[in-house]
């Protein structure tokens, strides 16, 4: 199970570029516009298969094996990683216990020395294309903020299971496919 844990700082830069996309002047929505962008970040990284903007994961593997590849891309650096028991007790793995590797330019993964009596083990690391808004790139930033506008303006409609076709055609170059 993966999930981004810390996402990009989306309160500053990525905030005001999608106040003006929708002419916004006042701090009322300021929260749920972050959490709109937020979900829009998540939603290009289910899309895209990249986590456009740098953003903490943690990633939880049932401890079965010695070798667990991460899922979100591109890794930039490696954090820690724990072992967890079925009690949610969670101990810090040693660097003789595990250790990280990137496997391709923008993969990596976790491996075990050897097999732990714990039933879980998470990964914590860093993801993502750039850890600067501005240097993200163009499609993917500017998808992002139109589909977190989509969602202001829809917000009523409930939640969306795809982008709008003018938001996937922005992400679209960006797309890896998994087989």
């Amino acid at each position: 199970m993966k999930m981004i844990s810390a996402p990009a700082g989306l309160s500053g830069e990525p905030l005001t570029e999608l106040k003006q996309w929708l002419a916004i002047t006042t701090t009322t929505d300021d929260n749920l516009l972050v959490d709109l962008l937020g979900a829009a970040h998540a939603m290009c990284e289910r899309f895209t298969g990249l986590v456009a903007y740098k953003s903490e994961v943690r990633e939880r593997f049932a401890a079965t094996g010695l070798e667990y590849a991460l899922g979100a891309q591109p890794v930039l650096y490696f954090l820690d990683a724990s072992a967890i028991d079925h009690g949610l007790g969670k101990r810090l793995l040693t660097d003789s216990e595990a250790s990280f590797e990137r496997t391709g330019t923008d993969s990596g993964k976790l491996t075990l020395s050897a097999s732990i009596p714990e039933q879980q083990v998470e990964a914590r690391y860093y993801a993502g294309l750039s850890d600067e808004w501005a240097m993200v790139e163009e499609g993917l930033r500017h998808g992002i903020i139109r589909y977190a506008a989509h969602q202001y303006r829809e917000r009523d409609a409930g939640p969306a299971d795809a982008p709008p076709a003018a938001v996937a055609a922005l992400w679209r170059p960006y797309r890896r496919m998994r087989l």
